[in-house]
């Protein structure tokens, strides 16, 4: 098994150290840069991380003191080590005072090198565990979540109270959040969780499609209907049933649901018998219902049979110290599923995650990572590439003059392809939605993209249609 790659930059005009030394570091895994003077160091510094600093002080000693400085001023938990030929020098205590860890003498051996190399990363990596137990004893992730904000650990605790039992669950939040998510950490830890967990887009469904999805439909019922089927309820009888976007059912379609989830019965389409059903609910929204039902767009009944208990997922802007954390978890996804590797996320990267609004919440992230990660060409994130909807860049006007994108050839054919239709389907679909005022309905109709298509792509893009309603 290949071992993490850790950065060494070496410091000093003339290293008394063997370059077999080098050699032993390398093959236990770590990567030496050497840079002659303190100015050389602090370029190396500002362009790529390093998690150890090994600064020989005789000469320049000052200098070399303000090299310390500047290195912990970047990275505070880089690891420095100085090297002396004179340990009796007054430099070396003002050494460790400016945020040294260890001392070397020289001549440099390499037992001794590495020993201290070792114990460096040990005290790191204590240092960490215990910032993590003393700052963070909460959960940082609780079924596929990942979250150290304090809303989030509430809604932690609410799932778990959740989980053995059967009441209904109405999780509501911005698209992106992470609903789904919360309604299968609810399923998969309960007495359920042996137990299919079925979910189905009600917004993505044309009326009668939803009810042939959801009840299922005999041979012959209508047109195309060539066998028998199955509905969801069948399919998740003994586990759990999610209805995404339930606040987008049809009135007529929430008459029959109301109708299966009080009696606990179904009966397909086309069906003469009723069958037993036996599943959790849990439905998800990003619309505000209480304002439906005040617009007698959605039943009063059936909103109280959904809302037994309700959950509500904060939007990412509101919680941004989870950015780091879930930005971090995206790259080591990534790093895992990809031959090539990125090792870091500068401060100067960071920052922009953390400067940035988030409209399209979690899901805008990854999509955001996974961009980079596909683009980038160094080992460490320095920057990050945001989509072409980022409200600095506002859409073009369909027709209008615009100066083509600058190709990187460094880039995968197919991966560049990619990213330019990926680009071209968000403009185009924001364009439509603002042009028809978010009406699913009627931007299907009129470009001609199947609506179960149109939510899928509004999904994959974070893009939530309510945002356009307003508009002109």
């Amino acid at each position: 098994m290949m071992k993490e790659s850790r950065q060494i930059l070496a410091v000093g005009e003339e290293f008394s150290i063997d370059r077999s030394i080098w050699r032993v570091l390398e093959e236990r895994g770590y990567e030496v840069v050497i840079a002659g003077d303190a100015e050389r160091a602090e370029e190396r510094l500002k362009s790529r991380p390093f998690d150890v600093l090994l600064v020989d002080i005789t000469v320049s000693a000052m200098e070399k003191l303000g090299l310390l400085r500047v290195a912990k001023g970047i990275n505070s938990d880089i690891a420095v080590i100085i090297a002396s030929a004179d340990k009796t020098v007054a430099s070396v205590v003002n050494a460790i005072k400016a945020g040294a860890v260890d001392y070397l003498e020289e001549p440099i051996e390499a037992d001794g090198l590495i020993n201290v190399i070792n114990e460096a990363f040990e005290r790191q990596r204590a240092s960490q565990e215990l910032c993590l137990h003393i700052e963070e004893p909460q959960k940082l992730s609780y079924g596929g979540i990942i979250s150290r904000s304090a809303r989030m650990q509430q809604i932690f605790e609410l799932i778990e109270r959740l989980a053995d039992v059967d009441s209904p669950v109405l999780i509501t939040g911005e698209t992106g959040v992470g609903k789904e998510l919360v309604a299968r950490a609810i399923h998969f830890s309960g007495a359920r969780k042996d137990m299919p967990f079925v979910a189905i887009n009600c917004g993505a469904l044309t009326e009668t499609l939803l009810e042939s999805e959801l009840f299922g439909h005999e041979r012959g019922a209508f047109t195309g209907a060539f066998k028998t089927k199955a509905g969801k309820f069948e399919c998740a009888h003994k586990g759990t049933l999610f209805l995404d976007e339930v606040g987008d059912v049809s009135p007529g379609m929430q008459v029959k649901l109301l109708r299966a989830l009080q009696e606990k019965k179904v009966e397909r389409v086309g069906g003469t018998h009723t069958i037993d059903v036996d599943v959790r609910i849990i439905s998800a929204t990003n619309q505000n219902i209480r304002e439906k039902i005040a617009s007698h767009e959605f039943r009063l009944d059936l909103f109280y049979r959904l809302n037994v208990v309700s959950v509500h997922v904060p939007p990412l802007r509101e919680r941004p110290e989870d950015i780091p954390l879930l930005a971090e978890h995206f790259l080591r996804h990534l790093n895992k599923g990809n031959d090539r590797k990125l090792e870091k996320i500068t401060p100067r990267a960071m920052r922009q995650l953390m400067d940035y609004h988030w409209p399209g919440n979690v899901r805008e992230l990854e999509n955001v990572v996974e961009r980079t990660f596909i683009t980038s060409n160094s080992k460490f994130v320095d920057h990050f590439t945001f989509p072409q909807y980022h409200e600095s860049q506002p859409l073009a006007s369909p027709g209008s003059a615009q100066e083509p994108e600058t190709v990187n050839t460094d880039v995968p054919f197919s991966a560049a392809r990619s990213r330019v239709l990926k680009n071209f389907e968000i403009a185009y679909l924001s364009e439509a939605l603002k042009k028809h005022q978010g009406n699913i309905s009627k931007t299907a109709q009129k470009t001609g993209i199947n609506p179960r298509t149109l939510w899928r792509k509004l999904k994959e893009y974070g893009l939530d249609r309510t945002n356009f309603t307003g508009n002109s």
